[in-house]
Formats: C-alpha cells, sequence, structure tokens
C-alpha cells in the first residue's frame, strides 16, 4: 500500500513539474523566480542551521544534501497534513511543522527542497 501511495505522490510530482515548464513558456511565474534562500532562512533556519546542518530533535539527522524528492514530499505532507487523519504522512504529524509549511505553495516547497538537498 505505500509503494502504491508513494508512487502516486512521485507522479503528481512530476505533473506537477511539467505544469510548472508549460507556465514558464506562457510568461508566468517559474520555479527560478523563487528566492528559496530567504524562504529557508525564514522559515527553517531557526531549528535546523543556516545550512541544514543541526538536528531539531535527537534522531533527526540533519537536511543538508538530502534527496529533493524525497524532501519536497515531506514539506508537502507536513504542509497538507490533517492531524492524521485523511491525509497520509511520511512521518509523524507536527504543529509546528504545518505552521511553518502551510502558507507555501508546490513550487516554492520545490525550490526550497532543492535549495536544502544542494546544501552541504
Amino acid at each position: 500500500m505505500k509503494k502504491v501511495i508513494f508512487t502516486a505522490l512521485l507522479a503528481s510530482v512530476s505533473l506537477m513539474a511539467a505544469d510548472a515548464a508549460q507556465a514558464n513558456n506562457s510568461g508566468a511565474f517559474s520555479a527560478k523566480d523563487i528566492n528559496a534562500a530567504s524562504i529557508y532562512k525564514r522559515q527553517c533556519s531557526l531549528c535546523h542551521g543556516e545550512k541544514g546542518e543541526k538536528s531539531p530533535e535527537p534522531g533527526i539527522a540533519p537536511l543538508a544534501g538530502r534527496d529533493a524528492t524525497i524532501l519536497a514530499l515531506r514539506i508537502r505532507a507536513y504542509r497538507d497534513q490533517d492531524k492524521g487523519i485523511g491525509t497520509y504522512t511520511m512521518h509523524k504529524s507536527s504543529e509546528l511543522m504545518k505552521n511553518e509549511t502551510v502558507k507555501l505553495s508546490d513550487m516554492q516547497i520545490g525550490a526550497l527542497a532543492k535549495y536544502i538537498s544542494s546544501l552541504k
């Protein structure tokens, strides 16, 4: 069951990427226009460190260098969590993470995940 859900999530990310590519051709807002570094600094750096090197809780690995696709899926899961009822999450729910991600668009999440993945 988890494989089916994970596959569906990956497919949705691919569709969003295709949609973003179409939007770019029309001159609309693009992912490269998003300043992921400033989003990270404002929303993430306090708990995760300036370069993604800190762990907010024991047992949680730092974010820097993680796979961008998995990061995007996890950030979206936090944003879309519904207290574990009716929403698939890849981890435990967190009100703090929901509050930090609730206003992020899918494009912002994608850019943010790519930025975090590039941190060393």
